[in-house]
């Protein structure tokens, strides 16, 4: 007999492939016209999908790490570019629904309007002009300034790779506040996206995930009240950074998705064809075999590792402290890993994956967004890791200054 978490992981993963094969049909149109999907959004709010990470208690999926990741996976093998977009959705509501089981019990009305009126949450709180490792990507300092008012703080500035901008109802953001007692703070706040000074720009037009709707956000003299904000030290690790860095595989599993999908187009459209004189189809050839292997090796090491270090995040206890260097090390490798799947997917199929009518030419720029994905990506991931091993410092000065 099943256990209640696994009927749980295959009904979210039986969601995930019904929108997957859904939302193939348009995946290319979206790209080519530069869209956002709204229908695509519609469908998982109607599904539930989009509440999959919202506690039970009050309405929602309860899915942990290794549901949202298995189910994400399954759904970008047919749509990568609307999984990422919704992932920010879900992996944001799943940090919130963590600090309610923790204690915040201000948090309560938020998730359960995320079930019952069918809210979503973009998270525009990346922050270009600050370094990734010290402002991990806006959520623990950033550039955006709040100043004290009645009631609140007043925030201006500017934000990067908002993405699902486009539907969102609220926005999670973040500012810098110099606290003339307790010093640097970040607020992280939440406004309807409507309110007043918000401007939401229509400026994402991008070589990949291009439906994703990740535009800028513009915030001019915004009034945020107190009672919106959490205010915590700026640049150092607490509780509501462990609790983003415990989920981040499910930024992975999107990619993972993409190279899946990658691989079993080439193996198909390799092993249905023939060229003269051959009578045998063009998986008989060696070269091709050995790029097979690869791609399953890197898939499979790929996927095992994402799952390993999903599956040990299931316990809130551990996400509340989770493993740094397991975390950072999967999604540098998992992301490098599905980049290196896709490059071999276009070598198998040769001339014709350059082709815009086939979906290829798509895969291969929506992949490359793997290795600038943020926090962790890259080089920033490999120096984080490098410190951890040191025992440096996150926001230690490169040594040459």
């Amino acid at each position: 007999m099943e256990t209640k978490a696994t009927e749980r992981r295959r009904r979210f993963i039986a969601w995930a492939a019904a929108h997957a094969e859904d939302f193939r049909s348009r995946v290319a149109q979206h790209d080519r016209e530069n869209t956002f999907p709204f229908e695509n959004v519609e469908a998982m709010k109607a599904s539930g999908y989009t509440a999959m990470t919202v506690p039970e208690e009050l309405g929602g999926g309860g899915a942990d790490v290794l549901d949202l990741v298995l189910a994400q996976e399954q759904l970008a093998r047919g749509d990568g570019p609307t999984t990422v977009a919704i992932n920010m959705h879900l992996y944001g509501t799943a940090m919130l629904a963590d600090l309610w089981r923790l204690g915040d019990a201000s948090l309560h009305p938020f998730l359960e309007s995320i079930v019952r009126d069918r809210r979503i949450m973009a998270a525009g709180v990346s922050d270009p002009r600050m370094n990734s490792g010290i402002g991990l990507a806006g959520i623990n300092d950033t550039t955006r300034r709040a100043e004290k008012a009645d009631g609140g703080y007043v925030v201006n500035g500017r934000a990067g790779f908002g993405t699902l901008s486009a539907c969102a109802d609220v926005l999670l953001q973040t500012a810098h506040y110099d606290d003339p007692e307790k010093g640097a703070l970040c607020l992280t706040f939440f406004l309807p996206a409507k309110t007043p000074g918000i401007k939401i720009q229509n400026n994402w037009d991008t070589m990949s995930i291009r439906a994703s709707s990740s535009n800028d956000i513009v915030l001019e003299n915004v009034f945020v009240p107190t009672e919106n904000v959490m205010a915590r030290p700026a640049r150092t690790w607490d509780m509501f950074d462990n609790l983003f860095a415990a989920w981040l595989p499910s930024l992975d599993a999107p990619y993972v998705g993409l190279a899946q999908a990658a691989r079993d187009y080439a193996i198909n459209w390799v092993g249905a064809r023939t060229q003269a004189p051959f009578e045998r189809p063009m998986s008989h050839y060696p070269g091709n075999q050995f790029l097979a292997a690869e791609m399953e090796t890197g898939l499979r090491a790929a996927r095992a590792m994402l799952v390993q270090t999903a599956g040990a995040l299931s316990e809130l206890s551990v996400r509340a402290n989770p493993p740094l260097m397991d975390i950072i090390a999967c999604h540098h490798f998992v992301m490098e890993t599905a980049v290196g799947v896709v490059d071999k997917a276009m070598r198998l199929v040769g001339g014709a994956a350059l082709f815009r009518s086939g979906p290829l030419e798509q895969m291969y720029r929506d992949v490359r967004a793997a290795i600038i994905h943020q926090p962790f990506a890259g080089y920033d991931g490999r120096g984080m890791l490098g410190k951890l091993a040191f025992g440096i410092p996150h926001d230690a000065m490169p040594r040459w200054v």
